[in-house]
C-alpha cells in the first residue's frame, strides 16, 4: 500500500509542480539568461508593454521551439522530484519543487534562449501573474493552444493545462487533500488559492516568448 500512495503522490507532484504547479518557486517564475535563479518581480518577466498584433502567426519552427522548452521544464523538474519522492516522500517532494524549481526554469531558458512562466487560474503563488500580452487570454481562460506574435516581434505562446485525476491531491477540495500535503502546503504558500478544482478543469498555463533573434 505504501508503494502505491508513492506512485499516486509522484503523479500528484509532477501534475502540481510541473505541468501547472503555478508557483512552484517562492519567485515570479520568468526565467532569461541573463537573470539569476532568484527572481525579483514581475519586472523580469516578459516586456510589460507588449501586446499582439492581430493576424500574426509565429513560423512552425518557432510554435515547435517553444514547445520543446516547455517539454524540456517538465523532463528535468520531474526528475527532481522522482529523486525527492523516493528518498523523502511528497511532504518533501513539495519543498523540492518549491525551492529548485527557479533554477531548473533558468537553465531550460539558458538553453532554449527564451522567456517561460507559469501562471493560473487560480494562483498559489501570488507572483506569477501572466505577462500583459497574455492577460486578456487568461481573463478570457483560453482553453486551447495559442501561438501569438508581438509588437516588439517575439513569437509567444499560451499553453493551456487541464487538471488531471492525480493532481486532485494537491489541488481538489480541501478536504480531500491529506493532512501531510495541506500541512506543507499551507507553509510553503500561505496564500494559496490553487484548491477546489475538478477534474479536467482549465488549472492554468504554461507562457513562452521568444525574441526574433533566437528563433
Amino acid at each position: 500500500m505504501r508503494i502505491l500512495f508513492l506512485n499516486a503522490s509522484a503523479r500528484f507532484l509532477f501534475c502540481a509542480c510541473v505541468l501547472f504547479a503555478t508557483g512552484c518557486s517562492s519567485k515570479n517564475n520568468a526565467v532569461t539568461p541573463s537573470l539569476s535563479a532568484e527572481n525579483n518581480g514581475q519586472n523580469n518577466a516578459a516586456d510589460s508593454s507588449a501586446v499582439i498584433v492581430e493576424g500574426q502567426s509565429p513560423s512552425e519552427a518557432s510554435k515547435a521551439r517553444m514547445l520543446a522548452a516547455k517539454d524540456a521544464l517538465f523532463t528535468k523538474l520531474s526528475g527532481k522530484l522522482m529523486d525527492a519522492m523516493a528518498s523523502e516522500g511528497p511532504a518533501a517532494a513539495i519543498a523540492v519543487c518549491q525551492q529548485e524549481a527557479p533554477a531548473i526554469a533558468k537553465t531550460v531558458g539558458e538553453e532554449q534562449g527564451l522567456l517561460i512562466g507559469r501562471t493560473g487560474v487560480r494562483l498559489r503563488n501570488q507572483s506569477n501573474v501572466a505577462p500583459s500580452w497574455a492577460a486578456e487570454m487568461v481573463r478570457d481562460r483560453v482553453d486551447t493552444p495559442t501561438f501569438v506574435t508581438l509588437d516588439n516581434g517575439h513569437s509567444a505562446a499560451l499553453l493551456p493545462i487541464k487538471l488531471q485525476a492525480q493532481c486532485l491531491m494537491c489541488h481538489g477540495p480541501q478536504e480531500d487533500i491529506l493532512p501531510e500535503i495541506k500541512e506543507q502546503l499551507t507553509r510553503l504558500y500561505p496564500d494559496d488559492q490553487a484548491t477546489g478544482f475538478k477534474e479536467g478543469e482549465l488549472r492554468g498555463w504554461f507562457w513562452i516568448d521568444l525574441a526574433a533573434s533566437n528563433e
